[in-house]
């Protein structure tokens, strides 16, 4: 088997999740790959993913921003939970489509209690 010479200066793949030859198609996608069209991200109008991508990706740097200063000033026993949940984790998941997250108590399966902090719909999740 050829081995594809790697166009990318900052990916290294691994494996076969993400092999070389893939990504080069990546650089000049074509229609018969799924997953790369606006449409399939629902994006409005002739909105492309790009800037949808750098959109989403500059909230979160700024917020991300906010959340690191704020925990700069934090005492070193200070968990930093709250900061943690309120100035990144809910903004994370709110920009990747989750919005608000509910909180949650306690989840039982087979008898045995697990501790979770929110759910998303049907989806416990612990923060």
């Amino acid at each position: 088997m050829a081995r594809v010479q790697n166009a990318f200066t900052s990916v290294r793949t691994e494996g076969s999740l993400l092999p070389p030859d893939f990504l080069q198609r990546l650089l000049a996608p074509r229609p018969d790959i799924e997953g790369l069209r606006p449409e399939d991200y629902h994006l409005a109008g002739r909105e492309r993913i790009d800037d949808a991508v750098s959109r989403s990706w500059l909230s979160l740097f700024g917020a991300w921003t906010v959340f690191h200063d704020q925990l700069q000033r934090l005492s070193a026993d200070d968990p930093a939970t709250s900061l943690t949940r309120e100035k990144w984790l809910y903004v994370l998941f709110s920009e990747l489509g989750y919005g608000r997250l509910e909180s949650a108590k306690c989840l039982t399966a087979e008898g045995k209690p697990y501790p979770i902090s929110h759910q998303w719909r049907n989806l416990p999740l612990h923060m």
